[in-house]
C-alpha cells in the first residue's frame, strides 16, 4: 500500500501525459505481476563479483593459511604497514608491525604446539576498495580453545585485498 501510495505522489508531480503514463506503467507492473528482466552483467558487475570473491577468500586465507606450514603465505595476506592493537593487562594498549607480528606468530609455531585459530559469526561490510570484518575467533592451542572478538581492516590493491590492521582482544572469564 505505502509503495503504490509513492508511485501515485512520484507520478502527480510530472506533466499531464507522462503523469498518466507513469500511473498506467506501475498500475500494470503492480497488478499484472510483471516482471522486469535485469540487464545483463556489466565489465563492472562481474569485477565487482570478483572482488568479493576475493575479499571472502582473503578473509577465509586468515585462518586457513594460519599454519606452520603457510605461515609464509599467511605473511602475503597483509599490506607492510599493518598495525595490529590489543589491550594489555595493565590498561594499555599493545601495538605491533608487521615484521614483530609475524615474528611472534612464527616463534610461536617454532615452539612445536599444535595451533589454530576459527572464525564464528563472521561480518563482512565491504565499501568502494575498503571492508571492515569483524567475527568471534578461537584460538586452540594443544586443544584448549580460548575465545575472543577479532576486527580486521582490509583495502583493495592492484595485487588484491590486503589487511592493513588487525584488532582483537580475548574474552575474559
Amino acid at each position: 500500500m505505502d509503495r503504490s501510495r509513492a508511485r501515485w505522489t512520484g507520478a502527480s508531480s510530472l506533466p499531464g501525459a507522462a503523469a498518466a503514463v507513469a500511473l498506467f506503467a506501475g498500475a500494470l507492473i503492480a497488478t499484472a505481476g510483471i516482471c522486469l528482466a535485469a540487464a545483463p552483467a556489466t565489465a563492472g558487475t562481474l569485477r565487482a563479483r570478483d572482488s568479493r570473491a576475493a575479499l571472502d577468500k582473503t578473509v577465509a586465507d586468515y585462518v586457513g593459511l594460519y599454519a606452520r606450514s603457510t605461515l609464509d603465505r599467511w605473511r602475503l595476506l597483509f599490506h607492510p604497514s599493518l598495525v595490529v592493537a590489543y589491550p594489555e593487562e595493565s590498561g594499555g594498549i599493545k601495538a605491533r608491525g608487521l615484521d614483530e607480528f609475524f615474528k611472534a606468530q612464527k616463534d610461536y609455531f617454532e615452539t612445536g604446539r599444535a595451533v589454530s585459530e576459527r572464525l564464528e559469526h563472521v561480518r563482512i561490510d565491504a565499501g568502494w576498495k575498503i571492508a571492515r570484518v569483524s567475527a568471534d575467533f578461537v584460538f586452540v592451542d594443544q586443544g584448549e580453545e580460548s575465545r575472543g572478538k577479532l576486527g580486521l581492516h582490509l583495502v583493495e590493491a592492484t595485487d588484491g585485498w590486503k589487511i592493513t590492521s588487525v584488532i582483537f582482544a580475548y574474552d575474559k572469564p
